[in-house]
């Protein structure tokens, strides 16, 4: 992942970097998401069924000062790759940021996520696969939360991307 250089790392900053091939990972999410009565489940094996490459990184005991200069580098990329911002929800203190990179097609071939809380944890996703934004957004919508807040954000923002679109 570009946007994390080593300079901006603290000693004693915790990094685990995942980096799946899907050809190894699909045939066990698959399993994993095979209860067909289960309308989340299906809406997210049809997507998971598109991805090409899975890429994670958490970062965790990183200088506050340190994780800024990350999270600067991270919108630099995002816009210097044109990717689109999806979601944004912050809540109590964390922000859940979805941004996609959209053909004119509205066919998505990459998709970066990411989870920052206030206090030194980071988690970035990097997905590729290809995707309309109709299908994204219906896997968007069958995620539900237990948070009724988080729930009405996904929503609103959901018909927020919709109507921008």
């Amino acid at each position: 992942m570009d946007y994390v250089r080593g300079s901006n790392i603290s000693n004693n900053a915790e990094i685990v970097a995942i980096n799946l091939p899907m050809w190894l990972t699909k045939p066990f999410i698959k399993k994993a998401l095979k209860d067909d009565n289960d309308e989340e489940s299906r809406a997210m094996a049809a997507i998971v069924k598109k991805l090409k490459k899975f890429r994670m990184m958490t970062l965790s005991n990183n200088d506050q000062e340190k994780n800024a200069l990350i999270l600067e580098d991270y919108h630099k990329y995002l816009k210097k790759n044109k990717f689109e911002e999806l979601l944004v929800i912050n809540s109590e203190g964390e922000e859940i940021s979805v941004n996609a990179r959209i053909d004119k097609d509205n066919v998505i071939s990459r998709v970066s996520l990411l989870v920052h809380d206030e206090g030194d944890e980071s988690v970035f996703m990097d997905i590729k696969g290809e995707f309309s934004l109709d299908e994204l957004i219906q896997g968007l919508n069958k995620i539900k939360s237990k948070d009724k807040k988080l729930s009405t954000k996904l929503a609103d923002n959901n018909s927020v991307i919709q109507q921008g679109l």
